[in-house]
């Protein structure tokens, strides 16, 4: 039987030369307090940044991964400790908990030297703001929740209410929530993992059904699980991973052809939210073996891939820190779809291959359809409206004038 040579190459590593070229990392923001709302003021007092606002525990989350990125890329040299931003891309959603999130992580890589941290408005993020109102993803809802037009209608304006409907369409499956759907159960998970006081009836198993529960809203929204979707996946994580693809394909051509700057940006990471994790890890093939079946990806999730030149030969190692407390992530290339079993490295052209199904390089135009299909926002009519009413007005003044001129050159002939 013919042995492919990246397993020579891989058998004898030791003895031969490894060069780290590139790093991109994606995390989950740090623990947050709950987006909607909270269930006691003792929570109210805790959460006290405001709903939705990273917590304190979340920022020593966020510095714990900020120390395991100083101890593997910055006191390793392959990124220089001085904080040269030629070397680095550090981007982050809009929302102010994963800015606080990628500031606090570069800011202890850095003692206390912040990276520059790129970002754009929410309507213009593609890259790291899952998009969820597309509208072939309303349409799916539709079918998935059997919606009347008056129900789409409240769902394309108000998109979290089909994750409402998946979490109560969870919750029938379980032992003890399956008759307290309406239950905040979102806060109450965050409130219990706080240490903060909970309903009685909010016991260890009522937790880890709603842990289960959640997932079942979260999978809707990333078009993974029950509501698998690729074509769902590519406007939420397909921009990203192509665009980390493309960076990787790039840097190994620039070395092998051995062009100038190819040291230029090695270091990337990325601030985002749960959804986009989980929809990444699905696109390459992760998910069930990293989280599980129903399981959603903890507060500082993150994803490592570090491209090496071994003998010439370019490969990736995949790796993936689950929870917020663990400071090694695990080795799980061998997991990722199309690459070998059991290997820790995976050949680039393999790696790369392995999401075709999910890649987007327009995700604007992937959600909204070409530009002569994108919905108008409210806003949009009341300008064009507006618009419209003025020119009007504009016309008729014009008309006005010349029957005035008109009339002044007769008088002015008799």
């Amino acid at each position: 039987m013919r042995v492919p040579l990246y397993v020579f190459i891989f058998a004898i590593l030791g003895s031969v030369s490894s060069k780290l070229i590139s790093v991109h990392v994606v995390f989950r923001h740090g623990a947050r307090a709950p987006v909607l709302n909270v269930t006691s003021e003792e929570a109210k007092t805790y959460f006290y940044r405001g709903l939705g606002q990273l917590t304190d525990e979340g920022i020593e989350q966020a510095q714990l991964i900020g120390e395991l990125l100083k101890d593997r890329y910055v006191d390793s040299t392959f990124i220089d400790a001085k904080m040269i931003p030629s070397q680095l891309v550090f981007r982050s959603s809009p929302v102010e908990r994963c800015l606080m999130t990628i500031q606090t992580v570069g800011n202890v890589m850095f003692s206390n030297v912040t990276p520059p941290v790129q970002t754009v408005a929410r309507d213009d993020d593609f890259l790291l703001l899952p998009k969820m109102d597309c509208p072939f993803l309303i349409d799916d809802y539709q079918k998935h929740f059997n919606l009347s037009e008056k129900e789409k209608n409240v769902a394309r304006k108000h998109i979290w209410d089909i994750s409402e409907r998946a979490l109560a369409r969870a919750a029938l499956d379980t032992e003890h929530l399956k008759n307290r759907s309406k239950e905040n159960i979102p806060a109450l998970l965050l409130e219990k993992e706080a240490g903060l006081a909970v309903p009685s009836w909010f016991n260890e198993e009522a937790y880890k059904e709603a842990k289960e529960v959640f997932y079942g809203a979260l999978s809707v929204m990333s078009s993974v699980g029950d509501y698998y979707s690729p074509r769902g996946i590519r406007p939420k994580a397909g921009l990203l991973l192509n665009q980390i693809f493309e960076d990787i394909n790039k840097r190994v051509n620039c070395y092998q052809e051995n062009k100038k700057d190819c040291e230029l940006k090695r270091f990337q990471a990325f601030s985002t939210h749960d959804i986009l994790i989980l929809s990444i890890l699905e696109a390459l093939g992760l998910r069930e073996s990293v989280l599980g079946p129903k399981t959603p990806p903890e507060f500082m999730a993150t994803l490592i891939i570090e491209t090496r030149l071994i003998d010439g030969e370019a490969v990736v190692k995949v790796m993936y820190r689950k929870l917020p407390k663990d400071y090694n992530p695990d080795v799980v290339t061998g997991l990722v779809r199309n690459c070998p079993a059991n290997q820790e490295f995976c050949p680039v052209k393999l790696f790369t291959s392995c999401c075709n199904d999910f890649l987007t390089s327009d995700a604007k135009t992937e959600c909204y359809g070409p530009p002569n299909h994108w919905f108008m926002t409210p806003l949009s009519w009341i300008f064009i409206a507006v618009s419209l009413a003025l020119l009007i007005v504009v016309a008729v003044l014009f008309l006005l004038l010349i029957r005035y001129k008109k009339r002044t050159s007769l008088n002015l002939k008799v």
